[in-house]
């Protein structure tokens, strides 16, 4: 990890590549040879909700932007959009099955009306 410095002597700003485990050890800086302790980047400064929030962002093509579910949903609700995909999958096998039933069915009795027709 790169750490950043500040000399407190000659206020001379370096950076230090390092291991984790060595983050609390100070450094000497580099021009005056003074200990420096580490100060916070602004990188480091940011607000760790707003990074979580940020991380659980995903691209939506319907909405043509980033949103975090609950944003997707709210957007969603504002613009009267159903949600579709969310039945469980047995309820939708169930419908399916239902429609493949009287497909058939119907199917198997207009071949009888037709038997009908034919040996008449």
């Amino acid at each position: 990890m790169i750490y950043p410095y500040i000399c407190p002597k000659c206020d001379n700003n370096f950076e230090v590549i390092k291991s984790v485990k060595d983050i609390d050890q100070p450094e000497n800086c580099p021009s005056c040879d003074t200990i420096s302790n580490r100060t916070i980047s602004r990188f480091q400064a940011v607000d760790s909700t707003a990074a979580a929030d940020w991380n659980n962002k995903t691209y939506n093509p319907a909405f043509g932007k980033a949103l975090t579910p609950q944003q997707a949903k709210k957007e969603a609700r504002a613009r009267n959009w159903a949600e579709v995909g969310t039945e469980p999958p047995e309820k939708i096998h169930k419908h399916f099955a239902k429609q493949r039933e009287e497909k058939e069915k119907a199917k198997w009795d207009s071949f009888n009306l037709n038997l009908g027709e034919v040996k008449s």
